[in-house]
């Protein structure tokens, strides 16, 4: 007799942990346990992502962004999610590994760098502003991007960390704290399942 298993019910949007200290990492960090046997994609499908990006900060209310309708567009849309998300871990990982990154990765970040500029416009004020009229989901991975550049190119010594729960969570973190110490990606999830773990070893 086999039994089925029941469909495993995806986490709401609002429950999603926002802990990386940058937008960047946190799009990064929407793979549940990225080193255990079986991922959650908190960014399943377009609404998740575009709930999930205003959420973020990705999107903003202004922006009246809604999913695309068409299958096609709509499958496009992961595919670039997919992809932008894959890159920037590399990217990151490649700084906090200290080594080169793949040259897929840097060019997959360039491709949405150039298309953040060139939907972007210098007003009088001296600011960047984004251009008026439709806007589409795309401008979340436009904003993910210029974060990500930003993140990149800061000269100050980098406190891009990753968890120290390498055998399973793999998130990664900016560390802000005044010692420069940290090692969870949160000391109430991962922290204290290595306390547990410990604890159970002594």
């Amino acid at each position: 007799m086999s039994h089925a298993h029941s469909p495993v019910i995806p986490r709401p949007v609002d429950a999603v942990r926002l802990d990386g200290g940058r937008l960047c990492l946190d799009f990064v960090n929407t793979i549940h346990d990225r080193y255990a046997a079986e991922q959650e994609d908190y960014l399943g499908d377009p609404k998740r992502f575009i709930a999930w990006s205003g959420r973020a900060g990705a999107l903003l209310p202004a922006d009246g962004v809604s999913e695309p309708r068409a299958a096609p567009r709509r499958a496009a849309l992961m595919e670039e999610v997919a992809a932008l998300r894959g890159h920037l871990h590399e990217l990151f990982a490649a700084r906090i590994d200290e080594r080169a990154p793949r040259p897929d990765a840097v060019r997959g970040l360039d491709h949405w760098l150039h298309q953040a500029w060139t939907n972007q416009t210098l007003g009088i004020d001296g600011k960047m502003h984004w251009r008026t009229g439709k806007s589409d989901p795309q401008r979340a991975l436009q904003r993910i991007a210029l974060d990500a550049l930003d993140l990149l190119g800061d000269p100050a010594p980098s406190r891009l960390r990753r968890c120290a729960n390498t055998t399973s969570c793999g998130w990664l973190f900016l560390d802000v704290s005044k010692n420069g110490r940290r090692r969870w990606c949160a000391m109430e999830t991962c922290g204290t399942a290595e306390k547990m773990q410990r604890y159970r070893r002594g």
